[in-house]
């Protein structure tokens, strides 16, 4: 079931949330994208930008994250509210797909990193393709057991992974030479695209917030995970991470192995953080797809979604990465800002009782719909020098789509209509 009802024994503490984001946010993902935008900016320019970034993750991941806690929905459920059942299946699509590209790149990174690893430090001869399936199948069945394999699996390597990128860091920082030069060979990148390259590394994981949040022990437990590990450990983390990098004047995380030793502690940081990332990503992209498809049974879509984001996998998906990451960080946030000003500002949703089962709504809100499209645009025009608010695609982005979908809306403002199931 896709949707279980949240009852009191199964609601976990501020800490097991916190230890669960953070474990989605210390992935491969953060070593790609730090690494990138270190080498790209500089080290001091380049933390502007993790802050930057992060704090828009942190304010959209709070509010998220109390919209679940206090409702006890889904994010299906709640996008259903702002867009309709029809533009729901849509968006959670979208959802869906993003987080499946984020699994492709993460799972063919590590079957890269595993071959070149295991094949210096042990002589193994084995394809790429061996490690990315053996890997992708592992983090299939943890995902099957649903939530609670996922947070016992947080629990046991998120202190883990922070000690090993804590440790990575220190090790490095003594070299670092220059903290506001690019490394050499380094991707340019503006300092918009960069804060909205990492809000794209994440800003799916911040929409999808509910799935976990409605698991806390109440709103303040949410919020406070929320906060603390958007933003304060994920930009934390994102400077630690682009220390190696650009101390040892190497984006390429091969390179960068090659340059620390090619030591199993380093390995070990990244295929840590893989794993965790996603075991995250198949969870959360599984749930949504399941709204999509409600005929067939969780583990099957699990499965099928784990089998196409493997072939994706094995056809290089990272070389799209910043492209992948800059698209995500303007078509995604307008999508949680819809349905929060649906929720906080139109609906005051109420606690979900999944006891019942009232019809699913069916109508397409078009206004919706119209109000993420044009704010897609919108972002775009900014990341092309085009349109300005603020200057930053993905902050314009979700200005546009607030004020014109309320504007929409604002017949409906502060109507006291509770949220059910759906």
């Amino acid at each position: 079931m896709s949707t279980p009802r949240v009852d009191a024994g199964d609601t976990l503490s501020g800490v097991h949330i916190a230890l669960v984001i953070i474990g989605g946010t210390i992935g491969m993902a953060v070593f790609l994208v730090s690494a990138q935008i270190g080498g790209s900016l500089g080290l001091y320019h380049a933390a502007w930008a993790f802050a930057a970034g992060c704090l828009i993750l942190a304010v959209m991941g709070s509010l998220t994250s109390y919209v679940g806690a206090s409702t006890r929905l889904t994010t299906y459920q709640l996008c259903a509210h702002a867009f309709g059942g029809v533009g729901a299946q849509l968006v959670n699509t979208v959802i869906a797909l993003s987080l499946i590209g984020w699994f492709a790149v993460i799972s063919n990174t590590l079957g890269s990193l595993s071959d070149f690893v295991f094949s210096r430090l042990y002589g193994w001869q084995l394809p790429v393709a061996f490690y990315v399936v053996a890997s992708s199948t592992a983090i299939v069945l943890v995902t099957v057991t649903g939530f609670r394999g996922i947070d016992k699996i947080a629990l046991w390597m998120t202190p883990a992974m922070l000690l090993l990128v804590l440790y990575a860091a220190v090790g490095s920082i003594d070299q670092v030479a220059d903290w506001s030069r690019p490394v050499d060979g380094a991707t340019e990148m503006s300092f918009s695209a960069a804060v909205s390259a990492v809000v794209g590394s994440y800003i799916a994981g911040v929409i999808i917030q509910p799935d976990y949040s409605r698991f806390a022990r109440n709103t303040k437990h949410a919020v406070g995970a929320a906060f603390i590990a958007l933003g304060i450990c994920f930009p934390s983390v994102m400077f630690l991470a682009a220390i190696p990098g650009s101390a040892l004047s190497q984006v390429d995380l091969r390179g960068l192995l090659l340059a620390m030793g090619v030591g199993l502690p380093a390995f070990s940081l990244l295929f840590l953080g893989a794993w965790s990332s996603n075991v995250l990503c198949l969870y959360s992209s599984s749930l949504s797809m399941s709204t999509v498809v409600r005929r067939i049974a969780y583990w099957k879509v699990v499965v099928t979604i784990g089998v196409l984001g493997t072939l994706l996998a094995l056809v290089d998906a990272q070389i799209y990465l910043v492209n992948f990451l800059v698209l995500l960080g303007i078509t995604i946030p307008p999508l949680g800002a819809i349905y929060l000003v649906e929720a906080l500002l139109l609906t005051r949703p109420a606690v979900a009782d999944t006891t019942s089962s009232p019809a699913r709504p069916q109508t397409t809100q078009w206004r919706a719909l119209l109000a993420w499209v044009l704010a897609t645009g919108f972002g775009f025009g900014v990341q092309n020098e085009l349109l300005a608010i603020t200057g930053v695609s993905s902050i314009d982005a979700i200005l546009v789509s607030a004020v014109v979908f309320l504007l929409l809306n604002r017949g409906r403002f502060r109507r006291p209509v509770l949220i059910a199931a759906v």
